[in-house]
């Protein structure tokens, strides 16, 4: 019976603790959470999770654990808002993955973003194809924002009816030097109509693409690989 009202008063505790944490460190601080921030909060919870289920801990030294913790979290925060080298070191800084619609592969390479998860950002900012990107910068938290080219900005031209009828969803049709030919087949397309659209562009085999898009409007959109 005692272990369950330890194990009880512990889990109040460690509530109550980060409660206070929570409330000190803002609603905006966990909106935006960087790398260092999410595995600090993982340190912090397994701190309590540990605390909690071991009998020779007491509350007290639960809630000095999170004090000293939550101390040095929030120290660390007031660093990074005056510091910008501090900031530069526990946050890292936004990486630019496209530059005037061309893929920076160094960048990319370095924050191990492959273009499929780049793909997957881009989507989730509704951007579907690569040729409406100018720019796209990869936030510290892991998002990307995405800066679109003058055609593909929100609103269109388009939306006014000054530019084209839009609707089209772009389909992918070599990814990674892969054809996929489902696709192909979706945009009822063929294999030698496609090796002619990449010969008359000088690359002679899909291995030599990075990337390759359809759309109805616009046509073929190829970048090759440098």
């Amino acid at each position: 019976m005692k272990d369950y009202v330890h194990i009880t008063l512990d889990l109040l505790f460690g509530f109550v603790g980060l409660f206070v944490f929570n409330q000190a460190l803002g609603k905006a601080h966990f909106s935006q959470l960087t790398p260092f921030e999410f595995v600090a909060i993982l340190v912090l919870g397994d701190l309590v999770g540990n605390a909690v289920y071991h009998p020779d801990v007491t509350a007290l030294q639960i809630l000095y654990g999170l004090f000293v913790w939550g101390i040095i979290i929030y120290a660390i925060g007031r660093l990074t808002l005056k510091s910008r080298k501090m900031r530069t070191l526990f946050e890292g800084e936004p990486s630019i993955v496209i530059r005037r619609g061309e893929l920076q592969y160094d960048v990319m390479r370095r924050n191990m973003l492959d273009l499929n998860q780049l793909l997957s950002l881009l989507r989730q900012q509704g951007y579907f194809s690569l040729r409406e990107i100018d720019y796209a910068v990869l936030e510290t938290n892991g998002m990307i924002s995405v800066l679109p080219k003058q055609p593909y900005g929100k609103p269109t031209r388009r939306d006014f009816g000054l530019n084209g009828t839009g609707g089209g969803l772009p389909i992918t049709l070599i990814l990674d030097g892969e054809l996929q030919a489902d696709n192909l087949g979706k945009a009822s397309l063929s294999e030698p109509w496609l090796r002619q659209q990449l010969a008359e562009q000088g690359i002679e085999s899909y291995e030599s693409v990075l990337y390759a898009d359809w759309d109805p409007e616009e046509g073929l959109f190829v970048i090759p690989f440098r």
